[in-house]
């Protein structure tokens, strides 16, 4: 078995953002409602998820997550990592143990300084957060899974996405938060069965894949079914889907709270 449930879909900003005036139509769709992005990931022995948004511990309340093995991290910004403080919950279901966190050695190096009351030798006190760094340079495993970075070019930091396998299986490549996906990233993930892409916006970015850019990596990708994620308010779910489908019928818009079993 293995599954993952998105969530989070939204961009820095989440959907709806502060201080702008939406159509009731568009509202009323709960598919434009997008938190911060994540990813969690489940077979039957393993448990993790890939960042944690400012709404962390909302997504865990929602989708009912009672235990991580491991944390994930793409890239130390804002909208990937301030919700970390909140795995403070599992250490204390580990009996106080460590959390191992993954990330390249850049992103652990920030990870340090912004928590840096909670990434030291100790003595954490009962309940905190106790983190226990991980810095991915190859392939490792958690569980059943094997996992292989892989690094993409996020303009002004590096973010890294990750390719899951189970039984030598690709089961997933996760890439968020890139402005193109390189050659050899291609070429590691062909035959993955999901792939999941940024795809923020429908006009151009500096520092991310658009609507077209992340079509023509879908496309380069042999792949049974690609989903899009940190989606702006420039996506009104329902309506872009449907001009999506009419070219690409194995590409979808994801939300919140969408499970894919793989």
């Amino acid at each position: 078995m293995f599954r993952f449930c998105f969530l989070g879909t939204g961009t820095s900003q989440g959907v709806p953002i502060i201080g702008k005036n939406y159509p009731a139509s568009f509202l009323d769709n709960p598919k434009n409602h997008r938190l911060r992005p994540s990813i969690y990931v489940e077979t039957e022995v393993s448990a993790l998820v890939v960042d944690t948004t400012p709404e962390f511990r909302i997504q865990m309340l929602r989708e009912k997550i009672k235990w991580l093995d491991a944390v994930l991290i793409t890239h130390a910004h804002a909208d990937h990592i301030m919700g970390m403080d909140d795995c403070r919950r599992f250490c204390d279901m580990r009996g106080d143990k460590p959390l191992p966190i993954y990330g390249i050695e850049q992103t652990i190096e920030i990870l340090k300084k912004v928590f840096f009351y909670a990434f030291h030798d100790g003595p954490h006190p009962h309940g905190y957060f106790i983190p226990e760094p991980h810095v991915v340079k190859s392939e490792f495993k958690i569980g059943d899974l094997s996992i292989r970075p892989q690094l993409l070019d996020h303009i002004y930091i590096t973010s890294c996405g990750y390719l899951f396998i189970q039984n030598g299986i690709k089961k997933l490549a996760y890439l968020t938060d890139c402005k193109y996906v390189p050659d050899n990233v291609i070429e590691d993930i062909q035959g993955v069965e999901v792939v999941v892409l940024d795809g923020l916006r429908i006009t151009p970015h500096p520092t991310h894949l658009n609507l077209e850019e992340a079509i023509e990596v879908s496309t380069r990708v042999k792949t049974n079914k690609t989903y899009l994620t940190h989606l702006t308010h420039e996506y009104n779910h329902d309506e872009h889907q449907r001009l999506i489908a009419q070219k690409y019928p194995n590409i979808y818009l994801a939300w919140d709270g969408l499970w894919v079993e793989v």
